[in-house]
């Protein structure tokens, strides 16, 4: 795969951002509707995205062991990597925990799927759902459960552990991931108007996501200027040259078959996608420096994914 290639598929990205950011100089668009935006991303149109995705998952292909623990492992080894460096740089624990998830969990829905289709063919649309599906769930639940033992206080073992229990099993996002495996594991076909209309309103996750970015990205700009860019800078290098060297040291190492192997390559080599940005936002946690590292990886993605590539294939 080129550059060229790449661009074509990454250059829609850059347009809705863009046009987010072009409307934000208008009050309409403010900071408040971006918010308001973020929340129907996060609560309505990623969870119908992610079900539909994972409810039309073929299961009776069959899944290698060893390329579920890796997909498991590759990303909390980056996420850990990403919190120690983090805390080397002074950064607070909160913020830590928002580095590690921004720096480890990449584009794997929106540029992910249908990237890896294009470039290893449609026989791998199966093996990078999956692996889109497990990056997605751990990366949320790991971000949730962390951040509610960091923002903890004195209260019982039981009542917070019942806290993080309803943070993970009560977020959207994963209650529509195993809405989707039950739905699957189950071969159901949902009704035609109701799968049209869960199509419907996850179509609006990514536009709406890069939009609301767009509209933010002064914002962000402000933070980089602010002096604020030490975690950033350890996001981008970490999800564009320590995730993918992670993945092919570790496919190689626990021998997972193709395509597989290539799949989860290609997986953690993808910049950061907008969902980071909704996630860290819903938290107000280092949403502004997330907004930098998904434009600065992406940009960098153009050279660093078909290298990458070239080492993988």
């Amino acid at each position: 795969m080129g550059p060229t290639t790449l661009l074509i598929q990454i250059a829609p990205i850059f347009a809705v951002i863009a046009i987010g950011a072009v409307a934000g100089r208008w009050e309409r668009f403010s900071e408040s509707a971006a918010a308001t935006l973020n929340d129907l991303v996060y609560f309505l149109a990623l969870p119908a995205l992610i079900f539909d995705s994972v409810a039309e998952a073929d299961l009776s292909a069959g899944v290698p062991v060893a390329a579920i623990g890796v997909a498991f492992g590759v990303l909390l080894v980056g996420y850990a990597l990403g919190v120690l460096a983090a805390r080397l740089l002074r950064i607070p624990l909160r913020e830590a925990n928002a580095v590690g998830v921004v720096g480890s969990w990449g584009n794997v829905g929106y540029l992910g799927i249908p990237l890896t289709i294009t470039v290893l063919g449609p026989a791998t649309g199966f093996p990078a759902a999956l692996v889109s599906t497990i990056h997605t769930a751990l990366a949320i639940s790991v971000f949730l459960v962390a951040a509610t033992l960091i923002d903890r206080d004195r209260s019982s073992r039981g009542l917070l552990a019942r806290t993080v229990a309803r943070r993970v099993l009560g977020n959207p996002i994963v209650i529509a991931i195993v809405l989707g495996l039950v739905v699957a594991i189950a071969g159901w076909q949902l009704p035609r108007p109701v799968a049209t209309t869960v199509e419907l309103i996850g179509a609006m996750a990514a536009p709406g996501g890069l939009f609301a970015l767009g509209i933010l990205l002064r914002g962000a700009v402000g933070a980089l200027r602010g002096g604020r860019f030490g975690g950033v800078v350890v996001a981008v290098v970490l999800k564009l040259v320590v995730m993918p060297a992670l993945a092919i040291g570790a496919v190689h190492l626990f021998a997972v078959p193709a395509p597989w192997a290539a799949v989860i390559v290609l997986m953690c080599a993808l910049p950061d996608a907008a969902t980071v940005f909704v996630l860290m936002a819903q938290y107000r946690t280092w949403y502004r420096e997330s907004t930098a590292a998904v434009v600065i990886t992406t940009v960098g993605s153009v050279v660093t994914l078909p290298v990458v590539l070239l080492l993988a294939l």
